[in-house]
């Protein structure tokens, strides 16, 4: 391994960023420029090439910035471990992450640093993104720390390109991303963050994620679902909950919000999150009042988004009269409901 070092006017930038490239000539020098151009200069911008052999490294010989380190690597290491080295080689009071395919809005740093002061309890936030290329999405999610840890017993809340963590994070409590998940990496680092420290995302959006069939997560499929199991597994075994073979079917089907007409899923998966409410009733692991909120806001929008007349109908059955916990959202759903399909359902 060798690395390209440039002579710094400030050995002790205000934040390192850390990214991580394999053949990203398609999009690298747009990443790389929205990181030059941010309102706040103060920072290093370490990039680990993993080997590229299409024209990445000649476009990174090209910047002369004396803020950019480049290491490049004599052999395919993989996204977890470059992430682990670049944190390392960091220096900065805070660490940023940034992939080479997406976009940085020129704010970025300046309202994440702003929001880290605002919220000097948090060791690790993100920040709302929008998707472009294959996808338009917009990510809609907030709440406070609590609430994020709750929503992650189901699927990740932080986009990993938008990270901004504290260095003491790494530097003094001696958290690592964890080599043995090749992807999922970052739901495994802000889940065990999360179980100690707050997190939070900035209700900006301020970064642009490009979808497209070359990246990482469209191409592992089911090892990126199967690595994000393993957190989602050691965060219901903390609870005391072992799901079986259909179980986790059915857990799944939430998970990707799946659309299904068949009811009897639906009542299925509720009775997973029973369980999970009355075991963390016994280990008291997470806030029980938030726990209720975010499994119930979850199942909300997986019964909405489903867009199905029939189990708009059957809402009432579903959502049995004895969950408190979904019964006080239940007429927030019949108002999205009755807007949806446009006329009262009783």
């Amino acid at each position: 391994m060798g690395e390209a070092m440039f002579e710094k006017k400030n050995a002790t930038p205000l934040i390192s960023v850390v990214m991580s490239v394999y053949n990203e000539e398609n999009y690298l020098q747009e990443a790389i420029d929205s990181i030059l151009k941010q309102t706040v200069q103060d920072f290093e911008l370490i990039v680990v090439d993993d080997c590229s052999t299409d024209r990445t490294r000649d476009i990174l010989r090209e910047y002369q910035d004396p803020r950019i380190r480049v290491v490049w690597n004599e052999e395919n290491r993989g996204l977890t471990a470059n992430l682990n080295l670049a944190v390392s080689l960091a220096k900065g009071q805070y660490i940023a992450r940034m992939d080479g395919d997406d976009l940085s809005h020129p704010n970025r740093f300046e309202r994440q640093l702003r929001y880290l002061k605002e919220h000097p309890e948090m060791k690790l936030i993100s920040c709302r993104t929008e998707t472009f290329g294959k996808e338009h999405l917009r990510s809609d999610i907030q709440g406070d720390p609590e609430y994020l840890r709750c929503r992650m017993l189901v699927r990740p809340v932080l986009a990993h390109p938008g990270f901004l963590v504290r260095g003491e994070v790494f530097r003094e409590l001696g958290f690592r991303y964890d080599e043995s998940f090749r992807q999922a990496q970052d739901y495994d680092l802000a889940a065990r963050i999360s179980r100690k420290y707050a997190i939070g995302i900035c209700p900006e959006i301020l970064l642009e994620y490009r979808a497209h069939s070359g990246q990482v997560s469209s191409k592992s499929g089911s090892r990126q679902f199967a690595n994000a199991d393993r957190v989602r597994s050691r965060l219901l075994e903390e609870l005391g909950i072992h799901l079986n073979e259909e179980e986790w079917q059915d857990y799944h089907r939430l998970v990707l919000e799946e659309h299904t007409e068949d009811k009897a899923v639906y009542v299925r998966v509720v009775r997973i999150l029973d369980r999970i409410v009355e075991q963390n009733q016994e280990r008291n692991i997470y806030d029980p009042v938030i726990l209720k909120d975010a499994l119930g806001r979850m199942m909300a929008d997986w019964i909405i988004r489903v867009k199905s007349r029939e189990i708009y109908r059957q809402t009432g059955d579903i959502l049995h009269h004895d969950r408190e916990y979904l019964r006080a959202y239940r007429k927030e759903w019949m108002r999205t409901l009755m807007r949806k399909l446009g006329k009262i359902i009783e």
